[in-house]
């Protein structure tokens, strides 16, 4: 049986990140493991294809099974590449996971009459064993976080499974992903050496973050890998592929401080030396200045964390369990300790006026950070925010243009502000953190090539509209 895992075709969009699908990666290594060897992975982002050369991949590669890693702007891409797998071939089987199936898997499978399954959540249980049912003629109705259809078409969604011990998932199959081609900086502008390659240490929030879907695909419970299982897998990148660099996409990579101690002493015993940061963001209240330090000697250079709102009211509607006054306290004290932050802030929640994002964008200014960057409001599924949104009418599911959820776009903007005004409310945002002298030398000291220089440009482009 030959399976392909694709990142689908992203025609005509701005792609502001680049990064090794690790998902993909890890589930190669599942299916490998169940003794499925004839797999590919495809991303069609990072290789720049349209659809002729997604056609052409799969006429030559001629998968039994394709797989789909899908964010909500990829859905139009998603009925494209659907529509030329089963011209190809009727008896292909496609299948769809990532945030946006796990956020609506019901309304994925009745939205896309070409799509067979789809997978909420984690599917590294659940693959190998749907392979299996496929192989056998067997039901599905125990292949685990599946999505199907029965004969009548109605849909019917198993329960999430999530594995235990996330050691025995093995790595991500680095052989397939080759992160030596990938951009230098693949999750932003800024990185100290190359290659760059993304880890993952653990996975699960048990947080109650309103607009945050992180949960919808690992789950509430923490859990995580052992320290010298991510400390083989770094050797690993470091001397068989040459990195340089680690970005750690955790969602709470520093929340248990003697993991996160025990894994800076172990590495500071490795006979290399390796750079490494937070770029997906960590709490502000899991970090004291003793642990930051130990970062720091260990090869961190930088964390980003996220703030969210300089409006008290909005941070509790938010449930960040935070007020500002102490965001400030940690700020300074991550300041104090000598790291260098970064800043995530949201503009345009459900509720929030014009003048508290303007509080906001004063309040970022005030702050000691490195850098900023100010997203507008996501109403992503499967969140608190979200229901409040479509229960009380204000939201259409319907009426979402998922093709356009990313953050050049405003997808939704509260009552009071119209979204050009959200819009312009987010340049000014970026224009009056980011053109002040002290910031602006910042940047310059960071930069370390024409290829990431071109990259802050088109960066900021897309964020100023143009």
């Amino acid at each position: 049986m030959k399976i392909l895992l694709a990142k689908p075709v992203t025609p005509g969009k701005l792609v502001l990140n680049c990064i090794p699908p690790l998902g993909l990666g890890y589930l190669v290594t599942a299916l490998r493991q169940d003794g499925f060897n004839q797999v590919q992975i495809l991303d069609s982002v990072k290789d720049q294809l349209d659809y002729s050369g997604f056609t052409k991949v799969v006429k030559k590669f001629k998968p039994d099974v394709i797989g789909f890693q899908i964010f909500s702007q990829d859905l139009p891409s998603l009925q494209k590449s659907l529509a030329i797998i089963k011209k190809i071939n009727s008896k292909a089987v496609t299948v769809a996971g990532g945030p946006h199936p796990s956020g609506l898997p019901e309304k994925s499978l009745q939205s896309f009459p070409q799509l067979d399954f789809v997978f909420c959540g984690e599917a590294e249980v659940g693959f190998p064993i749907l392979l299996r049912a496929l192989k056998s003629k067997r039901g599905f109705g125990k292949v685990p976080g599946l999505g199907w259809r029965d004969r009548a078409g109605r849909v019917h969604l198993n329960q999430q499974v999530f594995a235990a011990d996330l050691d025995k998932l093995g790595f991500p199959a680095w052989d397939l992903l080759r992160p030596q081609d990938y951009p230098d900086a693949p999750q932003g502008i800024i990185f100290k050496n190359s290659p760059v390659a993304p880890i993952m240490a653990t996975r699960g929030c048990p947080f109650s973050c309103t607009f945050c879907a992180g949960w919808t695909i690992s789950g509430k419970k923490i859990r995580r890998r052992s320290v010298g299982n991510v400390l083989a897998e770094i050797e690993l990148l470091y001397r068989q592929y040459g990195v340089r660099e680690i970005h750690i996409l955790d969602d709470n990579f520093t929340l248990n401080r003697n993991y996160l101690k025990d894994f800076c002493h172990q590495l500071l015993k490795k006979d290399f030396q390796i750079s490494w940061c937070c770029p997906n963001g960590v709490r502000l209240d899991t970090l004291d200045k003793e642990t930051l330090q130990l970062m720091k000697k260990a090869g961190c250079y930088y964390v980003s964390v996220g703030i969210e709102s300089g409006s008290d009211r909005i941070l509790r509607l938010m449930k960040k369990a935070v007020t500002t006054a102490k965001i400030k306290k940690m700020v300074n004290m991550v300041v104090s300790a000598g790291m260098p932050i970064n800043g995530f802030f949201i503009l345009g929640f459900p509720g929030e006026t014009k003048q508290e994002i303007l509080k906001t964008i004063k309040f970022a200014k005030s702050l000691e950070l490195t850098r900023a960057a100010f997203y507008n409001y996501l109403p992503l599924p499967r969140t608190e925010a979200y229901r409040r949104l479509i229960d009380s009418g204000e939201l259409k599911e319907d009426d979402i243009d998922w093709a356009h959820i990313f953050q050049a776009d405003v997808p939704y903007a509260p009552p009071s502000i119209s979204r050009e005004g959200l819009k312009n409310l987010q340049r000014r945002a970026h224009l009056e953190f980011y053109l002040r002298p002290k910031i602006i030398w910042r940047l310059l000291k960071e930069i370390r090539s024409w290829q990431q220089l071109r990259y802050i440009f088109k960066r900021t482009k897309a964020y100023l509209g143009g």
